[in-house]
């Protein structure tokens, strides 16, 4: 398999696994400031976003699978590759700031 297709495939699925429980605390950080349910609507909220993002990320991967011995594919799909990269490391800045902030 080509290099930015195995990135780009790795770096969606790992984003649809952090992603939706990041998006759902940065949703609940706005919207609310007790603090005693804030577990149980977290995770009430990760799997109905998990239920949205994972299924477009897995049909994405499917393509990329199907469409990766194409030549051309290697240098369009590096855009897509690095924005994941920045998607999953927003994802871990922001954990680590509401963790410890």
């Amino acid at each position: 398999m080509q290099s930015n297709v195995s990135k780009t495939m790795f770096y969606s699925l790992l984003f649809a696994i952090g992603g939706a429980p990041t998006i759902a605390m940065w949703i609940i950080r706005i919207q609310t400031s007790d603090t005693g349910r804030y577990f149980d609507v977290l995770v009430g909220l990760s799997f109905v976003l998990a239920a949205i993002i994972a299924p477009i990320i897995l049909i994405q991967n499917l393509y990329l699978m199907w469409k990766r011995k194409q030549v051309n594919l290697e240098d369009k799909i590096e855009p897509l590759c690095h924005f994941y990269f920045v998607l999953d490391l927003a994802c871990l800045a922001s954990w680590v700031f509401f963790s410890f902030g």
